[in-house]
């Protein structure tokens, strides 16, 4: 599959103005950062994946938006001939990647900026995939994603 520049653009776009949102209604304070993110374990980072994943599903199908969240399970789920992994995974690691750029560069022209979030990376992949996100989906994946507890040591 070829990278639409366009589309990378409007999803990366889309994530900032989600995680900007967030900041503006308070929720940012419980999600999880960039740089908190990475100093978890390998494990950790993988089983925080798949938590947000379930969570979507989860808040998606609480409120009645069951085709969005089949949609969200086979982004994570389904991998295509010729690929190695799911598309949303693939995605995800990409504005994963892409936050850590942007948390960077927020860093140096701002040392007082607050970070970017992981949970922008799983919404700038599910809208670039055709899911239309609320601040109320917004809200209570970042909420949800509060509630996680690692398991292993962080990383120095």
């Amino acid at each position: 599959m070829r990278f639409d520049f366009m589309n990378g653009l409007q999803g990366f776009l889309t994530a900032t103005f989600v995680a900007t949102a967030m900041l503006f209604t308070g929720v940012a304070a419980q999600a999880m950062s960039i740089r908190q993110f990475d100093h978890m374990a390998a494990q950790d980072r993988l089983d925080y994946q798949k938590f947000l994943e379930d969570g979507a599903q989860k808040i998606l199908t609480d409120h009645s938006r069951t085709d969005d969240a089949a949609k969200v399970r086979q982004l994570f789920h389904e991998i295509h001939p010729g690929s190695q992994l799911p598309l949303g995974e693939a995605e995800f690691e990409l504005n994963l990647d892409n936050a850590r750029v942007r948390d960077a560069e927020k860093a140096v022209q701002n040392p007082n900026a607050p970070p970017v979030q992981v949970e922008s990376a799983l919404v700038g992949t599910l809208m670039k995939n055709g899911i239309e996100l609320t601040p109320d989906f917004v809200k209570g994946i970042v909420q949800m994603a509060a509630t996680f507890k690692p398991k292993f040591p962080q990383n120095k």
